[in-house]
């Protein structure tokens, strides 16, 4: 087996072993394409996880007293963290849409 990166990059673009052309550009983009719509979908179902659970905490904090302080701080950590799932999440919906040919639209985020 060869052990430098070029011959390693080599048969990465080589047939595969059913004799099957490599995959086109093309293919490879719509594939990537694909997988950050997939990926963009995962990150935006996280940040309406995380902010269930941050008004759960809420919930909570106005119920039991003796927790509250505690309670706002997760919901307060949960909240920025939904933040950040949602705006990486719409970064990559920006990249899909700027890359993509317009068949494939990520899905609109949810309003949570």
């Amino acid at each position: 087996m060869p052990t430098n990166k070029r011959a390693n990059k080599r048969d990465e673009h080589a047939a595969d072993e059913n004799g099957a052309p490599p995959p086109t550009a093309d293919q490879r983009l719509r594939g990537l394409l694909a997988d950050l719509s997939q990926l963009r979908q995962y990150l935006d179902e996280r940040g309406g996880h995380t902010y269930e659970l941050a008004q759960r905490f809420l919930a909570n904090a106005k119920r039991d007293p003796s927790a509250r302080a505690y309670d706002e701080r997760q919901a307060t950590m949960l909240e920025y963290q939904h933040y950040i799932w949602r705006e990486i999440a719409g970064r990559v919906g920006k990249l899909v849409e700027l890359y993509g040919d317009g068949d494939q639209q990520p899905p609109e985020p949810s309003n949570s």
